[in-house]
């Protein structure tokens, strides 16, 4: 709500008058705002202010509102004649005063309102200003709100104040201004604009720095037919005659306010036609709106254009540079006062806030006013039929009875019939609202959100049935547009459009394509393909599956409900496992938020039979209580990626049975309902990484890991927390005969972690195969327990330790157990390990003794030709198995690669070398081709990248490439060879003789 520092930004006058209106008791400040609806005591002309605005103003919302409606001298005027008639003569003798007083230093001029004389105020202007003043004002009269709809007076007031500052001018020399407003529907886009058009208009606003304000509206627009740029600027004007050459004389000083432009028809790409300046030549509307936008007509103007979805990204490409403004709506704290002031009762409100705040979609959407009405109006007849329980009664969930989207919005239409006239209601009408839901679902293919008269006869829909709707206020007028109609919200026309795929029919919105294949089709824009469009109404068609509401909706209507329409679905999710729909773009998680929407277990467990992997990031309860709801029953689940970072701790100021300690118990069973999957039996790769548990989610993890039926074969630990949990975890996978494969990389795996760990991998009867150790923080003094492990577990056959500070001590420690016959390593990755040459001697031992290991990475390791030369020592004796070996970034010189070359030549077993990033040069590629030409030589694949080659290597290349039998692969990237040098290459390539499949 409004408050002093809202409105620090005004001067002195503000204040003297927000305190009197402060030292108002209750009553006193009740009788004022009922002085301001009797006509006779405003200032002349003025409008009084609806009764709904005042009802429950504070003092700080009524000056708002006093500012809003009577400006600068004016609200001082209208608040000294109220006082007046309340016949409060000490006040009024000082507000006397105070005016009197502020008049003679001028302190009463708005301070946004610049210089009156900056502009010359002529005859036609005020009449144009009159003019667009009570065309606003009538758009506002004909825009129908709830009775019982609450106004929070300081949300728009905020957003005001940001459009004001962003309007004012950049400076000399800077472009003309384009502001995008943007946000969801009816979050206050539409009011905010015209809210500034009408304070032009009024003089309070920008009067010193825009001649002429236009306000463009989209549904206006889409009206009429071909028109000119003048002739659509004469719609608002009050004479005959428009005074375009004014308007070009100062076109600086013009601000368009376009609002709504995504109901025109803009082509796919708005440049159907030339770009064109004449302002009299006629074209289509939504020509004119586009060369507007693209500033053909009035590059000098001032723009400022709404945008919703899903319009704003079509508008984005056709502005020049805008300045994209979010307009975010109620805020978490105005839809709490929304909810406390709609339900009267605090503790009635209380409740539903705590019922209400589990869902964070839900919370979310409450961002527009009527949403949040909506939403607050079917809570408040959810709390009569499921009240609060009693003060200290037990609850096995946080908010019980926590309600659905989708059943507030049915409970909410349900008995908005129940009291409506009988030509809505079952029976007379269910043909009438077959037709409706049809039409809703045809607007959102097309997004089309408004419907004139000829849509509505097409589906036949009578005028009566209308009307009745008009009345409920499911629908309404479109102010700029008297024979269109729109849905009060957006979020109205999304639920009637999911209802069309619920009721029995086979013929689809849109005509050609039968209903359940338009299902279909949504469905996987909304999952498969993630178009956020779609959400909403996918949200609502899942919670109308649920039997309760559609017999509610059935008998409320009178249409039959689909019995097929959950069949439908759960062919739809069989197609997706069949053809491999399920991609990385699937979102798994919003199918489980639909899936809960359902409240229907069994329809959930049907659907959930064919997920075979899952990718979730549970970041809050709500992303927690659904993945709790529908992982339980993916029983056939094989692979899940899972990402935890809510919180599951309890709140150590809590009491015992307080809510946060039953929130917090509630939480863990949920968690308990997650980890169940694990024990399917079936799921076989798990992924935790980036996780953040707390001690007692981390204990029931590992409890259900090491579960007996638990049959986990991979196992991904990465960047999990806390790391104490890896105690835990090692007692658990204790002789553990599944796990093959376990990454617990970038985890601190110091010396009071990893000996345990360790020792627990190492157990006789544990079955790994494959261990990830990458930037575990481990030093040397680490790897001597691991040397353990590389000679007590019999399978193991590759170790990952890249990233880790082992240095020369860990290389030694950990070679000598390479050596051991027990040891069956055959990969091993040391890259950034800093290692230096003398590593090289140890890991040459081991190459000679082991007869196991095959693949050696030592990239980014400082080994120099010394180190290599130590390693070519093992590498040219015929016997070393050594199949694969990275030295890439390893600084080497030519010297180096002699001592490879040399190796070569003996080796019969290396297949892959790669000795990219260094200083390998013409001369040492020479010494290498020397060894591949060789037909001893098997080497397959290798790597010369960013090795300073030039085009003089590529002649010893290119014989080797015409005469090699064994190389494939060969990378040359980020060398400047030169167009001689790859036209001396290119000439092999064409021989059926060469083997070569990859060139880089």
């Amino acid at each position: 709500m409004a408050s002093p520092a809202g409105i620090s930004g005004h001067d002195g006058a503000r204040y003297q008058l927000l305190s009197h209106l402060r030292r108002l008791d209750p009553w006193q400040l009740e009788d004022f705002k009922l002085g301001l609806q009797c006509p006779e005591l405003l200032p002349e002309g003025a409008r009084r202010i609806p009764w709904a605005d005042l009802r429950a103003a504070g003092p700080a919302d009524l000056l708002c509102l006093l500012e809003e409606r009577f400006p600068g001298r004016r609200t001082w005027e209208a608040a000294l004649r109220v006082f007046e008639h309340l016949r409060l003569s000490s006040l009024c003798e000082r507000l006397r005063a105070e005016l009197h007083e502020m008049s003679q230093v001028g302190r009463l001029q708005d301070p946004n309102q610049e210089e009156p004389a900056a502009l010359e105020e002529t005859a036609h202007r005020r009449r144009y200003r009159e003019r667009l003043r009570t065309r606003i004002l009538a758009l506002w009269d004909r825009t129908p709100w709830p009775e019982d709809h609450i106004y929070l007076r300081d949300v728009a007031q905020r957003e005001h104040a940001e459009l004001r500052g962003l309007l004012h001018p950049q400076g000399a020399g800077a472009p003309p201004l384009t502001v995008l407003l943007e946000g969801a529907a009816g979050v206050g886009k539409t009011t905010l604009a015209t809210k500034l058009v009408l304070h032009w208009a009024e003089g309070v606003l920008f009067r010193g720095r825009f001649s002429y304000v236009f306000y463009i509206s989209g549904h206006r627009l889409a009206e009429l037919g071909d028109t000119s740029f003048a002739g659509l600027l004469a719609l608002d004007w009050p004479d005959s005659q428009v005074p375009v050459e004014e308007f070009r004389a100062h076109p600086e000083r013009l601000l368009f306010v376009i609002d709504g432009a995504e109901e025109v028809i803009l082509g796919s790409d708005g440049s159907s036609s030339r770009p064109s300046a004449d302002w009299y030549q006629e074209l289509p509307a939504a020509s004119i709106l586009v060369r507007l936008l693209k500033k053909e007509l009035v590059p000098e103007a001032t723009l400022l254009v709404t945008a919703g979805p899903p319009g704003g990204r079509a508008l984005r490409r056709l502005l020049l540079s805008p300045c994209r403004v979010g307009i975010p709506g109620f805020t978490e704290g105005d839809r709490r006062e929304y909810l406390r002031r709609f339900l009267g009762d605090p503790d009635v409100a209380e409740e539903a806030w705590r019922r209400m705040r589990g869902s964070e979609t839900l919370v979310r959407s409450c961002a527009a006013p009527l949403a949040c009405w909506a939403v607050c109006a079917g809570l408040k007849r959810q709390l009569a039929a499921s009240p609060a329980p009693a003060q200290g009664a037990p609850t096995a969930a946080p908010a019980p009875g926590a309600p659905t989207a989708t059943s507030l919005y049915a409970r909410l239409f349900c008995s908005l019939l129940a009291e409506a006239e009988p030509g809505l209601r079952a029976g007379s009408s269910a043909a009438q609202w077959r037709a409706f839901c049809s039409l809703a679902a045809e607007g959102l293919w097309l997004a089309a959100f408004t419907f004139a008269g000829d849509a509505l006869e097409r589906r036949r829909l009578e005028a009566s049935f209308i009307d009745g709707l008009l009345r409920l206020q499911i629908l309404r007028r479109v102010s700029d547009c008297e024979h269109c109609v729109t849905f009060a919200h957006r979020s109205f026309q999304e639920f009637f459009g999911a209802l069309f795929y619920v009721l029995r029919g086979s013929r689809g919105s849109l005509g050609g394509v039968p209903r359940h294949q338009e299902m279909r089709r949504w469905l996987n824009h909304a999952f498969a393909d993630a178009n956020p469009y779609w959400r909403q109404t996918v949200r609502f068609f899942f919670g109308l599956l649920g039997t309760d509401l559609a017999g509610q909706l059935e008998e409320a209507l009178g249409c039959q409900v689909s019995p097929g329409a959950a069949d439908e679905l759960l062919a739809w999710a069989e197609e997706l496992e069949r053809c491999g729909a399920v991609s990385a773009h699937f979102d798994f998680l919003w199918l489980f938020q639909c899936l809960h929407e359902t409240q229907d277990e069994n329809l959930a467990r049907r659907v959930l039979n064919h997920l075979l992997e899952a990718d979730l990031d549970i970041q809050g309860c709500e992303h927690l209580r659904v993945s709790s709801f529908c992982l339980k029953h993916c029983q056939k689940l094989r692979k899940l990626r899972l990402s935890v970072s809510c919180v599951l701790e309890k709140k150590r100021t809590s009491g015992l049975g307080t809510p946060e300690m039953r929130a917090a118990d509630f939480r863990m069973h949920q968690w308990e309902d997650i980890c169940s999957v694990f024990c399917s039996g079936n799921l076989s790769e798990l992924d935790l990484s980036n996780s953040k548990l707390s001690t007692a989610s981390m204990m029931r993890l590992c409890l259900n890991l090491g579960n007996p039926r638990c049959r986990l074969q991979k196992l991904a630990w990465k960047s999990v927390s806390p790391v104490e949990g890896l105690r835990k975890l090692g007692l658990l996978l204790h002789g553990n005969q599944h796990l093959t494969h376990l990454d617990l990389s970038s985890n601190s795996l110091d010396a009071a972690v990893s000996p345990g760990v360790f020792r627990m991998l190492g157990h006789s009867a544990c079955s790994l195969k494959y261990l990830w150790l990458e930037k575990g923080n481990l030093s040397a003094a680490a790897c001597g327990d691991l040397a353990s492990l590389l000679t007590s577990t019999p399978r193991l056959t590759r170790l990952c330790l890249g990233l880790n500070p082992l240095g020369n001590e860990g290389a030694r420690l950990l070679c000598g157990s390479l050596t051991w016959p027990a040891c069956v390593l055959q990969r091993l990755e040391l890259w950034c390990c800093w290692l230096g040459a003398p590593s090289c001697r140890h890991l040459s031992d081991a190459l000679l003794q082991s007869r196991s290991l095959t693949h050696l990475n030592l990239r980014k390791n400082n080994l120099g030709d010394g180190g290599v030369k130590l390693l070519c020592a093992a590498l040219g004796r015929a016997y070393c198995a050594l199949q694969s070996l990275n030295l890439s970034h390893c600084f080497l010189t030519v010297a180096g690669c002699c001592e490879l070359a040399h190796a070569l030549k003996h080796n019969g077993h290396l297949k892959i070398l790669d000795v990219g990033n260094n200083a390998v040069q013409d001369e040492g590629v020479r010494e290498l081709c020397s060894v591949l030409k060789s037909p001893s030589c098997v080497l397959q694949t290798l790597g010369l990248e960013k090795c300073s080659l030039t085009a003089t290597c590529c002649r010893p290349l290119s014989s080797v490439l015409g005469s090699s039998k064994s190389l494939e692969n060969l990378n040359l990237l980020g060398n400047d060879l030169g167009p001689d040098g790859v036209s001396r290459l290119w000439k092999p390539l064409r021989k059926s003789t060469c083997r070569l499949q990859k060139l880089g």
